[in-house]
């Protein structure tokens, strides 16, 4: 006897998986959207609104200040407006004008006594205030010893001190020639006349006036009067 039931291990249609649809992550990515898409426009509307605020700020500032302009008159700003190119005008002639008395005093208390200058000059050059001396020298360890002057801290206002063209003379003098610079500071009417005056007279208006005692206090006992020479009795002939 056949047997009719036959199986089979085959399977007859082919098996598929089916993906499973991300519907989660999808919709996170929409929501980001959205919220970027929000936030991006409060953004430019707060911006818009921000310009025409500060616009409306400068036309307000704008109004306030041409009053203020208008509420003084124009003679007083012309006024204000010439005092201030003449002061700026005042301070560029006193921060260029010089003064050479400090110059000569300084030289003169580098210079020792051994030598002594025949001609000067001087001119403004690009590097600064430039002094030419000549002048005479007892010997040339006289003139080594009025460089090492020049060189002293004291003499640290002239710079760039050079001696040149030496020539002894017949009676074993020695000419030469004298070049440096000078410090500006040294030179500033500023520094040696205003500065000077203001505290010169400082303390001349800090003195008191003299008492109603010293004004009627005695004179000496001498009968000179110093501005006066002694009187002499005449000398019996």
């Amino acid at each position: 006897m056949e047997n009719s039931f036959q199986t089979s291990f085959i399977p007859k249609r082919p098996v598929t998986t089916n993906p499973v649809p991300h519907k989660s992550s999808t919709s996170l990515f929409s929501i980001l959207a959205v919220l970027l898409l929000i936030i991006m426009g409060v953004a430019s509307g707060g911006l818009f609104l921000y310009k025409n605020y500060l616009i409306g700020q400068k036309k307000v500032l704008s109004s306030s200040l041409a009053k203020v302009r208008d509420s003084f008159e124009k003679n007083t700003i012309d006024e204000l407006e010439l005092y201030d190119k003449r002061s700026s005008a005042a301070k560029q002639i006193l921060d260029g004008h010089i003064v050479l008395s400090p110059l000569f005093a300084l030289l003169g208390d580098l210079t020792i006594p051994e030598v002594q200058y025949t001609k000067f000059s001087h001119d403004t050059t690009d590097k600064g205030f430039s002094v030419k001396l000549s002048g005479v020298a007892a010997d040339y360890r006289s003139i080594a010893l009025q460089a090492d002057s020049f060189n002293s801290t004291k003499g640290r206002s002239f710079r760039n001190v050079v001696f040149s063209n030496l020539t002894k003379n017949k009676d074993n003098s020695v000419g030469f020639d004298l070049e440096f610079t000078v410090d500006p500071t040294l030179l500033s009417y500023e520094k040696n006349v205003l500065i000077e005056d203001t505290q010169v007279k400082t303390p001349a208006l800090e003195q008191s006036a003299p008492t109603l005692e010293q004004s009627l206090a005695p004179a000496s006992n001498s009968n000179t009067n110093p501005l006066q020479a002694p009187v002499t009795p005449n000398q019996p002939q």
